[in-house]
């Protein structure tokens, strides 16, 4: 799948808030895996940030990631349909979904990485005839 192609980026659990920002920020991505892959120990993601750490006035600079990090991993499989996608981030209200294959973690999918699909999709002709 195309949407999996991107590199997944990953910070140790001891980094600082900040650190793991600044990585996000330099890979232009709303996510860190926390550990390593294939199967690192959680994720941090830009909700986290915001409802982890700023909301509850810490220090981003003093704060380890892995304080903060979301520790169960929602993950779908790179084998299912594209309906459980949505239906998993539908349901867990994620902004971002890591993919799996046989339990590795292989790629990631963001609600950014399907509205680029959607506006692919509404770009073919044959796709608005539907409506």
């Amino acid at each position: 799948m195309k949407l999996l192609k991107r590199k997944l980026v990953c910070v140790d659990a001891e980094a600082s808030v900040a650190d793991a920002a600044k990585a996000m920020r330099d890979a232009k991505t709303g996510s860190v895996f926390i550990g390593r892959l294939p199967r690192p120990d959680g994720i941090f993601t830009e909700r986290d940030l915001v409802r982890k750490v700023v909301a509850e006035g810490l220090d981003p600079k003093t704060t380890a990631v892995g304080s903060v990090m979301t520790r169960k991993l929602v993950t779908v499989d790179c084998s299912e349909p594209l309906e459980k996608v949505f239906a998993c981030l539908a349901k867990g209200h994620f902004r971002h979904l890591p993919i799996t294959e046989k339990g590795d973690v292989v790629g990631i999918i963001s609600l950014t990485d399907l509205a680029k699909v959607f506006k692919q999709m509404a770009q073919d002709e044959a796709f608005l005839e539907s409506f």
